[in-house]
């Protein structure tokens, strides 16, 4: 038994590295990805220095539009490699995330869930995060499969964990004291 999960803990350690790495090894990826990961932490950060704000419809909507330029994004690389033409699963994660973005900003819009609901998956970090592993998938060759759905969970986790020490090292502003 041991046997068969120190190989599959080696390939997932393999399979986190090349996802975190990806955007290094696929360049042209960096012009998106770098601004998806920098929003990720400064929004963080301007969050935990003003922990009285909340995030509103109006920045629900906007995260939302963020994942459908990175759909667009997407669109544009596989049209740039000729990759429009026949459905492949990259084809397929393109519509899936553009459709997700189209559906998640009309909810937004209209108001249509609760409020509660609309900004938990509507934040930063769950659109970001779905953007950037969709990114990761459609510009390099890492299979989609259960190793990389671990591996992307993994660097979820470990965003998170670099979010949370974020938080408590940043001091709330004199506003939010009073509160």
């Amino acid at each position: 038994m041991v046997y068969e999960v120190v190989p599959f803990l080696v390939d997932l350690n393999e399979r986190f590295l090349e996802v975190l790495t990806a955007p290094f090894k696929h360049t042209d990826m960096l012009w998106i990805a770098v601004p998806l990961v920098l929003t990720i932490f400064l929004t963080e950060l301007y969050f935990s220095r003003y922990k009285a704000e909340q995030l509103g419809w109006n920045s629900a909507f906007g995260n939302a539009l963020v994942l459908l330029f990175v759909a667009v994004d997407m669109f544009r690389f596989l049209y740039n490699h000729d990759m429009l033409s026949v459905m492949t699963l990259k084809l397929a994660l393109a519509i899936t995330v553009a459709i997700m973005a189209i559906l998640i900003s009309m909810l937004n819009f209209l108001h249509l869930i609760p409020e509660s609901l609309a900004y938990g998956m509507s934040s930063k970090l769950p659109m970001n995060f779905v953007a950037y592993i969709g990114l990761i998938l459609i510009y390099s060759n890492i299979p989609a499969d259960f190793i990389t759905l671990l591996a992307s969970a993994l660097l979820l986790v470990v965003f998170s964990a670099l979010i949370i020490t974020m938080r408590s090292l940043v001091p709330s502003s004199v506003e939010d004291v009073s509160y």
